[in-house]
This record gives C-alpha cells, structure tokens and sequence, in this order.
C-alpha cells in the first residue's frame, strides 16, 4: 500500500478477492455521484473487472474505487493492449487528493513493464472531472480541444474498441456511448457544477462533444500510457510503476 501526503492510501486488489460488503460499499459510493445506478448492474459490470483500486480513509473505510479491465473481450491487437477504466468514483469531501492518480499510473507501468507492448487507455467520460485527467497529464489523447494535442490515431482505436465493448450503444457519429436505458449519470447539482464551469476550453469542449452527459451520454476517450506521453507529474508515477511489474489477466468479455 503506497501512501502521499494529505491523501488516502490507495490498494490494489484483484476483483474475485473483494469481499461482498466491500462491494456494496462501492455501489454506495456509486450513489453519491450518480442517479439511475441499480445494484443488479454494477455488480454484473464490476464482475467483469480484473482489478479494483481502492482509496481508505484514516479509519480503513473506503472513500473511492476505480475498476480496471486488461483487453476486455480480446480487444488487444497484434501488437498492443487496452486498458479499460470502468466505474470510478471519490467521495466528495475526499476531492482533490491525488492518490487515485497516483494509483492508476503506478499501475498502468507495472502493466507495461510487465507486458513490454504499447498500452492504450479506453476512458469514457460521464463529466468533465472525468475528461480532465487527459489535459492534465497527457501530451497527446483524444478527443482534444487543441490540435497540437489531438491524437489522430486515437480516433482508430476509439472505434475499435467501442464497437466491440458496445456494439448496440456506440454512436461514432458523436463519439459518445448512449444507452437506451439509464446506465447512471450525474447528479443534478454535478451537472450543474459543470454548467457553472463553461468558459473553460477543455469544459467546453466537453460540452460540445457530450451535451446530453447530464442524461448519461459517455464521451468515449484514449490516449497511450507511456512515459513519453506524460506529463511530468504522472511520468514520475509510471516509471514509479514500471519498477513493480506484476502480472495481469485477460479475455474478460462485457458482452
């Protein structure tokens, strides 16, 4: 368990080792920030999950979760794989600690050394905190609002991966996953919040390629997890990763 100052410890924990009132403990959190999320379907998405990275308050109670998949459904290629970001969630008093940064791409480089193949982040983003991690520590992803930054191959990938992970939902001509039922969205005063932040290029750009995030609407996302793509910041963190590899399942299916 890797700490930082003035934030929660993180863990990370294979999915069929999480215990069932750990589980419900995410699905709460899950409610804290989205509306329309039944129990029955996170556990079904959460079951498809390789790994679960968990954030423990002082008192050893959990404040935040991401899961992680590795090549859901085969979606790996020739020479390359795809890691696959599902539910993530921090509790709001919680907000602006860095240890599910800290967490991801400590990581995403122990999958890296481990496998030693090019590895691409599947992201999809149900708000613009979601979107920000791109801007904030990628050099190159996309979608990007600025076309020094916008990755051409990504669009390839985008639509590989989601005609795969979500043949009936993707909607290329808008680079979003629509669902026909509620799968989960923002709460109210989130998407309000994000409203509030408009005049913020990477905010607007949200907006403009995801109007409908406060009905549920994913913006799809990708960018490569590689030292030189980072920032500074999370580089440190990668390479921090690269240095621990351990070894990681495949061949998990969503459909």
């Amino acid at each position: 368990m890797k700490t930082e100052p003035h934030s929660l410890p993180y863990q990370l924990v294979p999915r069929e080792a999480l215990p069932e009132e750990d589980a419900l403990r995410l699905y709460m959190l899950m409610e804290t920030c989205y509306d329309h999320v039944s129990f029955e379907r996170f556990a079904e998405d959460l079951a498809r999950k390789d790994w679960v990275l968990l954030l423990h308050d002082s008192s050893g109670v959990i404040q935040g979760f991401s899961t992680l998949a590795l090549n859901p459904c085969g979606l790996k290629g020739s020479n390359y794989d795809i890691l696959y970001s599902g539910d993530t969630v921090i509790h709001p008093k919680h907000w602006g600690g860095q240890a599910l940064v800290q967490g991801f791409f400590n990581t995403a480089g122990s999958i890296l050394a481990n496998r030693r193949r090019p590895l691409y982040w599947y992201l999809l983003s149900k708000g613009h905190r979601t979107y920000m991690y791109l801007p904030l520590f990628f050099k190159q992803y996309f979608p990007a609002a600025e076309g020094s930054r916008h990755w051409a191959k990504g669009g390839e990938l985008t639509k590989f991966c989601s005609e795969r992970l979500f043949p009936h939902s993707w909607q290329p001509s808008r680079g979003v996953i629509h669902f026909p039922e509620h799968h989960g969205q923002v709460k109210e005063a989130l998407a309000e919040d994000t409203q509030r932040r408009a005049g913020h290029r990477h905010v607007d750009f949200f907006l403009r390629h995801n109007p409908r995030f406060d009905e549920g609407d994913e913006l799809v996302c990708l960018a490569e997890l590689s030292p030189e793509n980072l920032r500074r910041r999370a580089r440190v963190l990668m390479e921090a990763g690269m240095r621990r590899p351990v070894a990681w399942k495949e061949e998990l299916c969503l459909t």
